[in-house]
C-alpha cells in the first residue's frame, strides 16, 4: 500500500523515471536459471508483495504513457552497508561473522546455490535503469550461482582461516530456495547491464573495503 501511495504521489508531482525493488524471491521453487518470462511460484508473503508492486507498476505504465518503470529483481545482494541488517544480512555476511570465531553452520549439505550479486553492480543497475526509454522488470544478479560449501572456501581464503562447514537439517523444506540464478540477458538487452563482480572478486573487494569484518 505505501508503494501504491508513493508512485501515485511522485506521478502527480511531475517524476518521470520510477526503479523499484522487486526480488527473486517471486520465482520460489520454479526452475534456475531464472528468466523474466517464465511462471512464477513465490513461496512467502514477501515474494507475494513483490509481484503485487510489479502488477501495479505495470498497470500505471499503462495509464501513464510517459513515465517509465524499471523493476529490478534482485538476487541475494552483498557488500559494505549490510551490517545493520542482523538475521536478514547477505549469507556472505553473516557466514564470514561466523568464520571470525567458529565454524559456520549451514545447511546438509552445503550444496545448495545462490546467484550473489555485489552491491557495486547494484548501484551501476539502478543508475542505468534510471536511463531507460522503456519501461520493463529485469532480474539483477552476477548470472552465475554458487555453492555454500564454496561461499566458505573463499571466505576462509580471504580471512585466512581454515573454518569447517557445521551441517544441519533444512527447517523450511518446501518453503526454501535450493538453487537461485538469473538469466541476465533482457538486463543487457534493456539496460545495457552486465554484471563486472563474480562471486570472488565481490568477496575479495568486500573485505577489503574492511566492512565484511568490521574494521
Amino acid at each position: 500500500d505505501s508503494t501504491v501511495e508513493l508512485f501515485n504521489y511522485v506521478i502527480k508531482h511531475g517524476c518521470k523515471k520510477i526503479v523499484y525493488a522487486s526480488s527473486t524471491a517471486i520465482y520460489g521453487d520454479a526452475p534456475a536459471p531464472y528468466k523474466e518470462n517464465q511462471k512464477l511460484n513465490p513461496l512467502n508473503p514477501y515474494a507475494v508483495s513483490k509481484i503485487r508492486v510489479e502488477q501495479f507498476a505495470e498497470k500505471l505504465a499503462k495509464k501513464h504513457k510517459d513515465v517509465t518503470f524499471v523493476g529490478l529483481r534482485y538476487c541475494n545482494v552483498y557488500g559494505p552497508g549490510e551490517s545493520h541488517k542482523g538475521t536478514r544480512a547477505s549469507m556472505i555476511y553473516q557466514l564470514a561473522q561466523q568464520m571470525l570465531t567458529k565454524n559456520p553452520r549451514i545447511f546438509k549439505w552445503g550444496e545448495q546455490k545462490r546467484d550473489y550479486i555485489y552491491v557495486k553492480d547494484v548501484v551501476r543497475a539502478n543508475l542505468l535503469a534510471a536511463q531507460a526509454k522503456e519501461s520493463c522488470v529485469v532480474n539483477c544478479g552476477s548470472g552465475k550461482a554458487t555453492m555454500f560449501n564454496d561461499v566458505i572456501k573463499l571466505l576462509n581464503e580471504v580471512l585466512g582461516t581454515k573454518r569447517k562447514p557445521e551441517y544441519f537439517e533444512n527447517p523450511y523444506l518446501g518453503r526454501y530456495q535450493d538453487y537461485t540464478e538469473c538469466d541476465m540477458f533482457l538486463a543487457k538487452e534493456k539496460l545495457g547491464f552486465v554484471p563486472e563482480y563474480n562471486t570472488e572478486k565481490g568477496i575479495k573487494d568486500f573485505y577489503a573495503s574492511g566492512a565484511l569484518v568490521g574494521r
